[in-house]
């Protein structure tokens, strides 16, 4: 060792820290991360749009329900109803043009098929082919109520479709 020798006098600079580490670009886990986050909107969206036609008919028949509980006419909502299940039928049916033209025990006949059960050829739904037809003083608000609750019941039961 050279006793001569002074430590502080060499051209040494103090310890550097490295620079703040950049946002961009981004590592794989963030873009994976991205994309699995965009995969799912899209499912969720087309989920929601599909369910469209399901929506629709129970916010009509439960509409009609609060009227009936308010007081309204009941013939008057029975007939809604009739109209409110023909159309979401037309609509999410592959076979639009032949549901249509159903009516009477065939278009009960055709409901009662496509929902598993036979609400409509027996039971509540069976007066679906007589009250929205029938005078307004022979229809009460508990059996129009039980028309509008077997009418929900059957698009709930319908498979979403695009």
């Amino acid at each position: 060792m050279n006793p001569s020798f002074d430590p502080s006098q060499l051209p040494l600079r103090d310890i550097h820290l490295p620079g703040e580490i950049a946002w961009w670009p981004l590592a794989f886990g963030w873009w994976m991360l991205i994309g699995l986050l965009l995969a799912l909107l899209v499912v969720a969206g087309i989920r929601y749009w599909r369910g469209r036609r399901h929506r629709s008919a129970r916010q009509s028949l439960n509409a009609l329900m609060a009227e009936l509980s308010a007081g309204a006419e009941p013939a008057g909502c029975a007939q809604r109803a009739s109209i409110v299940l023909r159309r979401f039928a037309m609509t999410v049916a592959a076979d639009a043009p032949n549901v249509a033209g159903l009516t009477g025990g065939r278009w009960a006949d055709y409901l009662s098929e496509r929902g598993g059960e036979s609400h409509f050829t027996a039971g509540d739904g069976a007066d679906l082919l007589e009250l929205p037809y029938a005078a307004p003083e022979r229809v009460s608000a508990e059996r129009a109520m039980a028309l509008c609750r077997a009418c929900r019941a059957w698009v709930d039961v319908q498979p979403v479709r695009a």
